[in-house]
């Protein structure tokens, strides 16, 4: 593979990888605003459904066989589970599932959790329970966008470019290497760090000893185009990096290219 081949590969994989930490940024946005836009006690389900419902408990249940339950329909049921914290202000909680019946009309219900006996007058807050037709009308009444169109989690999308955005920028480290190691078998190396000053720039890039490359030596700067812009001398050199001081005509940028003269 030539300096040219390498470069376009280098490229192109830089941009993949880019393109995969956008749509994962994007997803996991897209998943959180859901939290936003629908209240915690709204449920969506299907006839026949059982899915994982959690709730506040009052100060009056302790445990799980204080609890009970009133729904609008004799098609709904919860079963209780256990009794865990709180993730956000750690109060008690319930966890259970939602029993939902083959035969419900579809429709909006109501469900409420809450202690057997109570001498309070304050109550959880009660569920809005939305039976949808079928899957199809059940993901169109998503607020998340990758769910309503494309029928998966946000979270998982998010979750999916995780492999694509390491293997995208591990070919994009590996191509770099061979394409350092090309330079500097022709006597150049890219600047990776520039460091202005009142008198011009401080650059450090992978050229040294191993290369032939020793203090006091002279270096030429090119942009990308393969204009001279600058010239320097080296006043630090290790084995494979070495630390140079250049007048420059033009702007010294991280990229450009030094080589020895």
């Amino acid at each position: 593979m030539d300096f040219g081949q390498i470069n376009h590969w280098r490229d192109l994989a830089s941009k993949i990888g880019a393109a995969f930490c956008v749509i994962a940024f994007l997803a996991m946005i897209d998943g959180l605003l859901v939290h936003f836009r629908e209240p915690a006690n709204l449920v969506k389900v299907l006839p026949g459904a059982v899915t994982a419902i959690n709730g506040e408990l009052t100060d009056e249940a302790n445990d799980l066989q204080d609890l009970t339950f009133v729904t609008s329909s004799d098609r709904l049921t919860v079963t209780f589970e256990a009794i865990h914290k709180g993730y956000f202000l750690g109060g008690d909680m319930w966890r259970g599932r939602l029993i939902v019946g083959p035969d419900i009309a579809p429709g909006e219900y109501s469900l409420a959790v809450l202690p057997k006996r109570t001498v309070s007058p304050r109550k959880a807050p009660s569920f809005r329970i939305l039976v949808f037709t079928d899957a199809a009308s059940l993901q169109q009444s998503s607020t998340s966008v990758v769910r309503r169109w494309f029928g998966i989690s946000a979270f998982n999308v998010s979750a999916g470019c995780l492999p694509g955005i390491l293997l995208a920028f591990g070919a994009v480290y590996l191509l770099s290497g061979k394409r350092d190691a090309l330079l500097a078998a022709s006597g150049q190396a890219e600047i990776y760090q520039v460091t202005r000053g009142d008198g011009g720039y401080e650059i450090r890039f992978a050229l040294g000893t191993a290369h032939g490359l020793n203090p006091g030596a002279g270096v030429a700067i090119c942009d990308q185009a393969g204009q001279q812009v600058g010239t320097g001398t080296v006043e630090v050199s290790s084995q494979t990096v070495s630390v140079a001081l250049v007048t420059a005509d033009q702007e010294i940028k991280v990229g450009d290219l030094v080589s020895r003269v």
